[in-house]
């Protein structure tokens, strides 16, 4: 996710269609940040910015629903137009059993993932935040927030009335943007969009830099396919990067328009691209 400048909305209609036998396009969306499967019922969640920006606090922001087929089932399917709602600028989407967990600059919000209804309003105001960005979770539901302004990482127990901690802060995180799960060894991984890096992170915050590489350039999303590759993507680079289980480097595409925070269908094996500055989403089969 970048710093904010303002661009043309050049796409009205909104509509999928099949590129192939399972990968798929959604145009018409408003500034996509992060595009996520929910892994229980294959449906796709995309957070859309909209309005004045990242740090826009105009109640703007929503959710666009798809069918596991990426039809679009409700394209303002969680709106902050609505009247029970407050969304400004929603960014990273993490689901959590029947809850789709959404940062939106300095709280974290939780939603009915079937209804849409707000379950949670997470004040996140007390860590001083500047930019919360990405979200993901453990196996024991902690969810794992980033903020790439404050050099900080925040921990929720959604076990435990959602209580949050830091998990560490330091300037050394170098602009944490996207966040996962190492599926092997448990622990955090960040990429970050200052210094080019991959970074591990254990649970007492301990940080271990895993890749570096001179072509980076303001990394965004981080995912893990079955193999146990990691794919990353480089948001003005306008690359995705595939690095194997070695540590092996390659670029897996090129040429994309700033691709934020993606994601991977796992079941699917398709990579999920939001296209920011472009106003769409794709998906790319990795198999």
């Amino acid at each position: 996710m970048r710093a904010w400048r303002v661009i043309p909305l050049i796409f009205i209609s909104i509509f999928s269609f099949s590129v192939s036998a399972s990968a798929f396009e959604v145009e018409g969306l408003k500034t996509p940040e992060s595009f996520i499967v929910d892994p229980s019922t294959g449906n796709y969640f995309i957070s859309n910015i909209n309005g004045s920006g990242p740090l826009g606090k105009d109640d703007d922001g929503f959710i666009t629903k798809l069918n596991k087929d990426g039809k679009v089932i409700n394209f303002t399917f969680i709106d902050g137009k609505g009247k029970d709602i407050t969304l400004n600028a929603p960014k990273g989407l993490d689901v959590i059993g029947n809850v789709l967990y959404v940062s939106d600059i300095d709280f974290i919000r939780g939603f009915d993932k079937e209804t849409g209804k707000l379950l949670y309003d997470l004040d996140m105001m007390g860590f001083n935040p500047a930019f919360l960005n990405d979200l993901t979770h453990d196996s024991q539901r902690n969810l794992y927030v980033s903020d790439m302004t404050a050099n900080m990482i925040l921990k929720i127990d959604t076990k435990n009335n959602h209580t949050t901690s830091i998990l560490v802060k330091l300037s050394t995180l170098g602009g944490p943007n996207g966040v996962n799960i190492h599926p092997k060894t448990g622990k955090l991984i960040t990429v970050t969009w200052d210094t080019g890096k991959i970074l591990e992170i254990d649970l007492s915050g301990n940080i271990k830099t895993l890749i570096e590489d001179n072509r980076f350039k303001n990394l965004d999303g981080v995912d893990f396919d079955n193999n146990g590759n990691i794919f990353v993507s480089s948001f003005t680079g306008g690359e995705v990067y595939r690095i194997t289980p070695d540590l092996k480097l390659e670029v897996f595409l090129k040429g994309l328009t700033t691709p934020a925070d993606i994601n991977i269908d796992k079941k699917k094996g398709l990579l999920l691209i939001p296209s920011f500055e472009g106003n769409k989403a794709k998906t790319v089969s990795i198999k």
